[in-house]
């Protein structure tokens, strides 16, 4: 005759039932913990910015995509601006009547300068026309911050519901041990709840009769010093 066959997919299946769902429980707490920790730190990534956004006011600048775009800074003269570095212009939208919203991209820098050191734009092939930033600007990351830390996070639940599912249903060695567990913990003898309650009264009372007599022995030696001139009381 053919032995029985168990449909289910865990290891002795219904074996060790309550220690194998706790040990799982709390471990995925721990992972949920865990996922919650990595998506915070995720959240401080630094992510690489290909394109810039700048508020432009308007100055007589104007610009068409895959225009060549000079970024300025102020200079060591009252309104003199220097060049510290170049894009191409990838947009160019009316944000209101007198300001403008610019994206960049390919840029570079000249020196130790950084796009948001930047202070005014113009076309490379019209020096006179100028526009002043309201602000500075913003990097645009290659994609949001938030996709980086849904994929760490929901890595980390994946990868740490697989581990449960493993030791806690498949793995032998680690579920006969949790299946020996919990028959150990049936043979442990349950205190009663009138012995507990027995004992709870005894532990509060024996806490007050320590703290009266640890209260009468230092007002003995608090008076025996006091007479003795040792120390003095307001």
């Amino acid at each position: 005759m053919e032995a029985e066959t168990s449909s289910s997919p865990f290891y002795k299946a219904g074996q060790g039932f309550w220690v194998r769902w706790m040990t799982a429980a709390l471990s995925g707490l721990l992972i949920a913990a865990g996922a919650g920790w990595l998506w915070q730190q995720l959240g401080i990534v630094s992510l690489p910015t290909p394109t810039w956004r700048m508020t432009v006011r308007d100055g007589g600048a104007a610009f068409q995509p895959n225009q060549q775009v000079e970024l300025l800074a102020k200079g060591a003269q009252e309104g003199e601006f220097v060049k510290i570095g170049a894009a191409t212009a990838r947009s160019w939208e009316e944000l209101t009547r007198n300001q403008h919203q610019l994206v960049v991209g390919d840029v570079t820098m000249e020196g130790t300068h950084s796009p948001s050191d930047t202070q005014g734009v113009r076309p490379a092939d019209k020096a006179d026309a100028m526009g002043l930033l309201e602000g500075k600007p913003g990097g645009i990351p290659i994609f949001q911050r938030v996709y980086l830390q849904a994929a760490g996070a929901g890595l980390m639940l994946m990868a740490g519901a697989f581990m449960i599912y493993w030791y806690v249903g498949l793995k032998p060695r680690t579920v006969d041990f949790l299946i020996a567990t919990d028959a150990e913990m049936k043979k442990v003898n349950w205190s009663t709840r009138r012995e507990i309650t027995i004992q709870t009264q005894v532990v509060i009372v024996a806490f007050f009769l320590i703290a009266a007599l640890i209260f009468v022995i230092d007002f003995i030696f608090q008076g025996f010093f006091k007479l003795i001139h040792v120390i003095r009381l307001g």
